[in-house]
């Protein structure tokens, strides 16, 4: 390796120096990726490589009652003459959403190394209610949120078109998941997406029956959070939008500052899940060392690295904490409540440490291993090889968590501000905490 000399090596140190002291810095900005186009051989490769690697360790050897072989050939034409690399990955993504599993999916280049700046997020989500679409939820700290959306508005039209029309083709465009509910999770995906700086225009009724427009601008995705409260009333609130390593630090500071709470509140509606080993370690603040369930893994086998010699299957031993947090505990979930989420709230449900408010979770609790399997031209494969199963509950993959108190937020209740999920979890933290009378 080549060196300076040492007079230049001291000039180039005071010069560093002088540099980082400038506060007029500009910080540079990533370049948008940009794909390289892929050959005939390239998608053929892709291709084989998603077959090839479902046929043989996929998580049920059935491929969840899917003659595998077969679709793969159906598919073949369709993918391989896509008449663009976009579509050549979605349709790839389609096959391998035939699984009906929602983690099993590829990821286009795009997908893996957009900057911050290409991606975007508008912070809505909608439902069917009834025969109407309603907002069910509006990030606060989105564009829609400053705008004046708020959840419980109905959506008449996305883009000019009707939206019973424009879900039923967004329905079709998505692949196949676990649920009906993470197949909606998918659909609001759609409405989501976009390219920064396009924009969706939705029209909306109020609950007077006024109607009006909106114009959107995508903004850059927004990094996941970590929200908590200590209420007046003595209740800790806890919400964070993901199992992710990078908030252990703030998930941990929250959770002792919450620690001379009356009782607690999980909020995990939303949450998609993620990291395995974060789970286990949050049980930890809630319940004593061990075991809450077991992972299954196809044919029984150990998962293994290093060409064999490192096994990493995972376990669901719960990590003990510096502090265990013992007061009555409420956990919130919703139709968006998928993978980790869904077996925190189970195994809390299933220990009696808790008692579960809102509507039965995504049903998405099988599980991948890292970042999932590089395709030829850059694309990703990410499919499920381990099914977690929690003690004392049922099959929760295509299921889903049942609360033990369904609630469901009345449309004119969120347009004034108010969580009925949130009041019901409350109101029984207060029966929980009132003092027993005397002689009763």
């Amino acid at each position: 390796m080549r060196t300076l000399p040492r007079t230049h090596t001291l000039l180039a140190l005071a010069l560093a120096a002088a540099l980082t002291g400038c506060a007029n810095t500009p910080r540079a900005v990533p370049k948008p990726f940009v794909p390289e186009r892929m050959s005939a051989e390239d998608r053929q490769a892709a291709y084989a490589e998603v077959v090839t690697l479902i046929q043989t360790r996929y998580i049920d050897a059935s491929h969840n009652g899917v003659a595998w072989s077969a679709v793969a050939e159906r598919y073949r034409q369709k993918v391989l003459d896509a008449p663009d690399d976009r579509r050549f990955w979605e349709e790839l993504n389609r096959l391998v959403g035939e699984l009906k599993d929602a983690h099993s999916r590829v990821l286009s280049p795009l997908d893996i190394k957009a900057t911050r700046e290409q991606r975007g997020n508008h912070g809505l989500e909608m439902r069917p209610r009834d025969g109407r679409w309603l907002l069910t939820q509006v990030a606060g700290s989105s564009q829609a949120a400053l705008q004046g959306l708020r959840p419980g508005l109905q959506v008449l039209q996305v883009d000019g078109q009707p939206v019973q029309q424009w879900w039923a083709e967004q329905a079709e465009k998505v692949r196949g998941s676990s649920t009906e509910r993470s197949q909606q999770v998918l659909i609001n995906g759609k409405l989501n997406g976009g390219e920064v700086g396009s924009e969706r225009r939705l029209q909306l009724r109020r609950s007077d029956g006024s109607e009006f427009e909106i114009t959107l601008r995508q903004d850059a995705l927004q990094a996941p959070a970590v929200r908590s409260h200590l209420l007046p009333d003595g209740t800790g609130y806890l919400r964070f939008m993901a199992f992710g390593g990078a908030l252990r630090t703030d998930l941990d500071h929250a959770l002792r500052r919450l620690a001379p709470a009356k009782g607690l509140v999980l909020d995990l509606r939303g949450n998609p899940g993620g990291d395995l080993k974060l789970t286990t370690e949050l049980l930890g603040w809630f319940l004593p060392p061990g075991e809450v369930g077991k992972v299954v893994t196809r044919d029984n086998k150990r998962l293994t690295a290093l060409l064999g010699l490192l096994d990493i299957t995972p376990d669901l031993q719960v990590k003990a904490q510096a502090q265990r947090l013992q007061q009555p505990l409420a956990v919130l979930i919703d139709e968006r409540s998928a993978s980790a989420a869904e077996l925190m709230a189970a195994a809390l449900q299933a220990k009696g440490r808790a008692r579960v408010f809102g509507a039965t979770s995504c049903g998405c609790l099988l599980g991948v291993r890292g970042q999932g399997e590089a395709l030829r031209g850059g694309g990703r494969l990410v499919f499920s090889e381990i099914e977690l199963l929690v003690d004392g509950q049922p099959r929760i993959e295509g299921v889903g968590v049942v609360p033990h108190e369904a609630v469901w937020n009345d449309p004119g209740e969120m347009l004034l501000g108010r969580d009925s999920v949130l009041a019901a979890a409350r109101q029984w933290l207060k029966q929980t905490l009132q003092p027993t009378p005397a002689g009763g």
